[in-house]
């Protein structure tokens, strides 16, 4: 088993890093968290925000939901009614909005049930689909590895059907024999 590489999670110490480049890679990396976190409050708590970061360098970064105009307006106007219009618009927006984070959750949900999917394929040994590309290609076609690895495919599946057919016929219980759709 190889050994750890890095020393994994640690609490750090809130002090100025010295070094320049281990500075701004800080920086990057911490910068990338703060959107994150403020991206999950608007989505979670249906907020409107605003962040402003100056870099080291002094490069401005910034993150506004929804967008900086609307952010700033409701900054500046804290106490002051908001038209009926304005309310409309916000309410229009808000409704893209859920309706498009509604559709990445799917899109996320659809995404880890794949990668959990790809990942039992492995685990059975399943070959990849571009493995089976070679069924509609002519075998005039095919350069030397291609039929190289169609033979060697062939021939295992040849065992795995033959190993099967003695496992049936033995009348084992092929309960435990994972099944492909090949």
């Amino acid at each position: 088993m190889a050994s750890k590489r890095t020393r994994g999670r640690q609490k750090i110490e809130m002090k100025k890093i010295e070094k320049e480049d281990d500075m701004y890679a800080s920086f990057s990396k911490r910068r990338n968290g703060i959107f994150k976190k403020a991206s999950e409050i608007c989505t979670t708590c249906k907020t409107d925000i605003g962040v402003i970061i100056f870099s080291p360098t002094g490069k401005p970064h910034s993150f506004f939901h929804p967008t900086v105009d609307k952010v700033v307006n409701r900054f500046l106007k804290i106490n002051q009614p908001t038209s009926y219009a304005d309310r409309l618009v916000d309410a229009l927006g808000q409704d893209r909005i859920d309706k498009l984070n509604h559709r990445l959750d799917e899109l996320e949900a659809q995404k880890e049930i794949e990668e959990e999917r790809a990942k039992k394929l492995d685990e059975l040994g399943a070959p990849p689909h571009d493995m089976f590309d070679w069924l509609g290609m002519p075998i005039e076609q095919m350069d030397m590895e291609m039929v190289t690895n169609l033979q060697s495919t062939i021939a295992n599946l040849l065992g795995q059907l033959e190993e099967h057919a003695k496992e049936l016929k033995n009348g084992a219980s092929s309960s435990h024999v994972p099944t492909r759709g090949f």
